[in-house]
Protein backbone atom coordinates (compact mmCIF):
# COMPACT_ATOMS: atom_id res chain seq x y z
CA UNK A 1 0.00 0.00 0.00
CA UNK A 2 1.12 3.06 -1.15
CA UNK A 3 1.33 5.77 2.00
CA UNK A 4 0.24 9.11 1.42
CA UNK A 5 2.92 12.37 1.21
CA UNK A 6 1.30 13.28 4.54
CA UNK A 7 1.82 10.42 6.00
CA UNK A 8 5.29 10.59 5.53
CA UNK A 9 5.42 14.09 6.25
CA UNK A 10 3.51 14.11 9.72
CA UNK A 11 3.45 10.45 10.75
CA UNK A 12 -0.01 9.92 12.91
CA UNK A 13 -0.48 8.83 16.27
CA UNK A 14 -0.97 5.27 16.65
CA UNK A 15 -1.21 5.32 20.48
CA UNK A 16 -4.89 5.91 20.27
CA UNK A 17 -5.09 2.74 19.11
CA UNK A 18 -3.58 1.29 22.38
CA UNK A 19 -5.59 2.67 24.39
CA UNK A 20 -8.68 1.90 22.84
CA UNK A 21 -7.47 -1.70 23.11
CA UNK A 22 -6.47 -0.85 26.57
CA UNK A 23 -9.92 0.06 27.32
CA UNK A 24 -12.02 -3.45 25.39
CA UNK A 25 -9.68 -5.52 27.80
CA UNK A 26 -10.85 -3.47 30.39
CA UNK A 27 -14.86 -4.03 29.19
CA UNK A 28 -13.88 -8.40 28.44
CA UNK A 29 -12.68 -8.60 31.76
CA UNK A 30 -16.00 -6.86 33.34
CA UNK A 31 -17.79 -9.00 30.91
CA UNK A 32 -15.93 -12.03 32.41
CA UNK A 33 -16.80 -11.12 36.28
CA UNK A 34 -20.58 -10.21 34.85
CA UNK A 35 -20.62 -14.27 33.88
CA UNK A 36 -19.19 -15.31 37.17
CA UNK A 37 -21.55 -13.13 39.06
CA UNK A 38 -24.64 -14.36 37.58
CA UNK A 39 -23.33 -17.96 37.87
CA UNK A 40 -23.21 -17.26 41.61
CA UNK A 41 -25.97 -15.08 42.42
CA UNK A 42 -28.12 -18.61 43.68
CA UNK A 43 -25.17 -19.91 45.74
CA UNK A 44 -26.11 -16.89 48.48
CA UNK A 45 -22.48 -16.49 49.05
CA UNK A 46 -22.28 -13.05 50.16
CA UNK A 47 -18.69 -12.60 50.08
CA UNK A 48 -18.38 -13.87 46.90
CA UNK A 49 -20.79 -11.87 45.36
CA UNK A 50 -19.01 -8.53 47.20
CA UNK A 51 -16.05 -9.36 45.61
CA UNK A 52 -17.56 -9.73 42.30
CA UNK A 53 -19.71 -6.31 42.53
CA UNK A 54 -16.35 -4.82 43.45
CA UNK A 55 -14.04 -6.12 40.40
CA UNK A 56 -16.70 -5.06 38.25
CA UNK A 57 -17.01 -1.84 39.81
CA UNK A 58 -12.75 -1.08 39.77
CA UNK A 59 -13.41 -2.62 35.85
CA UNK A 60 -16.07 0.73 35.52
CA UNK A 61 -13.33 3.31 37.63
CA UNK A 62 -10.53 2.05 35.39
CA UNK A 63 -12.22 2.25 31.68
CA UNK A 64 -13.20 5.77 33.48
CA UNK A 65 -9.33 6.78 33.93
CA UNK A 66 -8.51 5.07 30.37
CA UNK A 67 -11.36 7.25 28.58
CA UNK A 68 -9.96 10.27 30.12
CA UNK A 69 -6.50 9.61 29.09
CA UNK A 70 -7.89 9.59 25.46
CA UNK A 71 -9.60 12.85 25.80
CA UNK A 72 -6.81 14.22 27.11
CA UNK A 73 -4.21 13.28 24.81
CA UNK A 74 -6.19 14.10 21.65
CA UNK A 75 -5.95 17.70 23.42
CA UNK A 76 -2.36 17.74 23.09
CA UNK A 77 -1.97 15.47 19.51
CA UNK A 78 -1.71 17.37 16.54
CA UNK A 79 -1.94 14.28 13.73
CA UNK A 80 -3.99 11.41 14.58
CA UNK A 81 -4.70 8.57 13.16
CA UNK A 82 -8.19 8.39 12.66
CA UNK A 83 -10.76 11.86 12.63
CA UNK A 84 -10.34 12.70 16.58
CA UNK A 85 -14.04 13.21 16.60
CA UNK A 86 -14.29 9.46 15.75
CA UNK A 87 -12.07 9.12 18.52
CA UNK A 88 -13.88 10.62 21.04
CA UNK A 89 -17.11 9.20 20.10
CA UNK A 90 -15.92 5.53 20.10
CA UNK A 91 -14.02 5.91 23.97
CA UNK A 92 -17.56 7.33 24.86
CA UNK A 93 -19.07 4.49 23.20
CA UNK A 94 -17.33 1.59 24.69
CA UNK A 95 -16.52 3.39 28.31
CA UNK A 96 -20.35 3.56 28.49
CA UNK A 97 -20.74 -0.48 27.95
CA UNK A 98 -18.60 -0.33 30.95
CA UNK A 99 -20.77 2.21 32.85
CA UNK A 100 -24.18 -0.20 32.14
CA UNK A 101 -22.65 -2.99 33.13
CA UNK A 102 -21.59 -1.79 36.53
CA UNK A 103 -25.21 -0.17 36.74
CA UNK A 104 -26.51 -3.49 35.77
CA UNK A 105 -24.64 -5.12 38.48
CA UNK A 106 -25.06 -2.70 41.28
CA UNK A 107 -29.08 -3.19 40.72
CA UNK A 108 -28.50 -7.11 41.63
CA UNK A 109 -27.33 -5.59 45.07
CA UNK A 110 -29.65 -2.85 45.57
CA UNK A 111 -32.60 -4.91 44.23
CA UNK A 112 -31.44 -8.00 46.22
CA UNK A 113 -31.49 -10.13 43.62
CA UNK A 114 -30.63 -13.51 44.55
CA UNK A 115 -31.12 -15.25 41.08
CA UNK A 116 -31.71 -15.02 37.93
CA UNK A 117 -34.14 -16.23 34.79
CA UNK A 118 -31.41 -18.56 32.28
CA UNK A 119 -32.09 -15.84 29.89
CA UNK A 120 -30.30 -13.37 31.84
CA UNK A 121 -27.03 -15.74 32.09
CA UNK A 122 -27.75 -16.28 28.12
CA UNK A 123 -26.73 -12.30 27.91
CA UNK A 124 -24.25 -12.47 29.81
CA UNK A 125 -22.44 -14.81 27.08
CA UNK A 126 -23.22 -13.01 24.51
CA UNK A 127 -21.97 -9.71 26.17
CA UNK A 128 -18.55 -11.55 26.79
CA UNK A 129 -18.79 -12.68 22.90
CA UNK A 130 -19.09 -9.28 21.32
CA UNK A 131 -16.70 -7.72 23.52
CA UNK A 132 -14.24 -10.17 22.14
CA UNK A 133 -15.05 -9.35 18.79
CA UNK A 134 -14.57 -5.55 19.57
CA UNK A 135 -11.20 -5.99 20.63
CA UNK A 136 -10.79 -7.76 17.02
CA UNK A 137 -12.42 -4.54 15.68
CA UNK A 138 -9.90 -2.23 17.13
CA UNK A 139 -6.92 -4.48 15.79
CA UNK A 140 -8.63 -4.61 12.29
CA UNK A 141 -9.14 -1.12 12.03
CA UNK A 142 -5.74 -0.25 13.25
CA UNK A 143 -4.13 -2.71 10.80
CA UNK A 144 -6.83 -1.73 7.92
CA UNK A 145 -7.77 -5.08 7.25
CA UNK A 146 -10.85 -7.38 7.77
CA UNK A 147 -12.85 -4.45 9.35
CA UNK A 148 -15.93 -5.41 7.07
CA UNK A 149 -15.58 -8.99 7.77
CA UNK A 150 -16.02 -8.19 11.66
CA UNK A 151 -18.49 -5.35 12.01
CA UNK A 152 -20.41 -7.97 10.21
CA UNK A 153 -19.95 -10.66 13.09
CA UNK A 154 -20.71 -7.93 15.43
CA UNK A 155 -23.72 -6.91 14.05
CA UNK A 156 -24.65 -10.62 13.60
CA UNK A 157 -24.29 -10.56 17.47
CA UNK A 158 -26.76 -7.21 18.01
CA UNK A 159 -29.36 -9.56 16.27
CA UNK A 160 -28.58 -12.13 17.56
CA UNK A 161 -29.46 -9.87 21.33
CA UNK A 162 -32.20 -8.21 19.70
CA UNK A 163 -34.01 -11.74 19.48
CA UNK A 164 -33.12 -12.53 22.80
CA UNK A 165 -34.31 -9.62 24.51
CA UNK A 166 -37.72 -10.29 22.96
CA UNK A 167 -37.41 -13.55 23.75
CA UNK A 168 -36.91 -12.55 27.47
CA UNK A 169 -39.56 -9.58 27.54
CA UNK A 170 -41.95 -12.62 26.29
CA UNK A 171 -40.80 -15.14 28.98
CA UNK A 172 -40.99 -12.11 31.05
CA UNK A 173 -44.58 -11.22 30.56
CA UNK A 174 -45.76 -15.06 30.47
CA UNK A 175 -47.67 -14.82 33.90
CA UNK A 176 -45.46 -17.32 35.47
CA UNK A 177 -43.02 -13.63 37.29
CA UNK A 178 -44.51 -12.01 40.04
CA UNK A 179 -45.01 -7.97 39.39
CA UNK A 180 -42.46 -6.86 41.48
CA UNK A 181 -39.66 -9.67 39.45
CA UNK A 182 -41.26 -8.33 36.80
CA UNK A 183 -40.42 -4.60 37.07
CA UNK A 184 -36.75 -5.51 38.07
CA UNK A 185 -35.79 -7.85 35.31
CA UNK A 186 -37.64 -5.56 33.18
CA UNK A 187 -35.02 -3.02 33.87
CA UNK A 188 -31.74 -5.49 33.72
CA UNK A 189 -32.71 -6.39 30.42
CA UNK A 190 -33.39 -3.20 29.03
CA UNK A 191 -29.78 -2.15 29.95
CA UNK A 192 -28.24 -5.63 29.12
CA UNK A 193 -29.52 -4.79 25.53
CA UNK A 194 -28.16 -1.22 26.06
CA UNK A 195 -24.19 -2.73 26.23
CA UNK A 196 -24.77 -4.86 23.41
CA UNK A 197 -26.23 -2.27 21.20
CA UNK A 198 -23.30 0.42 22.15
CA UNK A 199 -20.40 -2.26 20.97
CA UNK A 200 -22.69 -2.17 17.68
CA UNK A 201 -22.90 1.26 17.24
CA UNK A 202 -18.82 1.23 17.98
CA UNK A 203 -18.89 -1.42 14.62
CA UNK A 204 -21.11 0.86 12.80
CA UNK A 205 -18.72 4.16 12.88
CA UNK A 206 -15.90 2.22 11.94
CA UNK A 207 -17.40 1.19 9.20
CA UNK A 208 -18.12 4.58 8.03
CA UNK A 209 -14.01 5.53 9.51
CA UNK A 210 -13.17 3.12 6.55
CA UNK A 211 -15.60 4.60 3.98
CA UNK A 212 -14.07 8.29 5.06
CA UNK A 213 -10.43 6.32 4.50
CA UNK A 214 -11.31 5.19 1.22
Amino acid sequence: MKLKLLDLLLPRETKFFTYMHDQVDILIEGCHVFKDLVAILGTKNENEIKTKLAKIKDCEIRGDAVEKGIIDELHKTFITPIDREDIHSMAVNIDRSLDILNSISQKFEIYHIDSVPFNVGEFGNLLLEIALELRNLIDALKEKSNVQAVVEKIHGLENRGDYLFHLSMAELFSGSHPPIDIIKFKEVYEHLEEVVDSVDFVAKMVRGIMVKLG
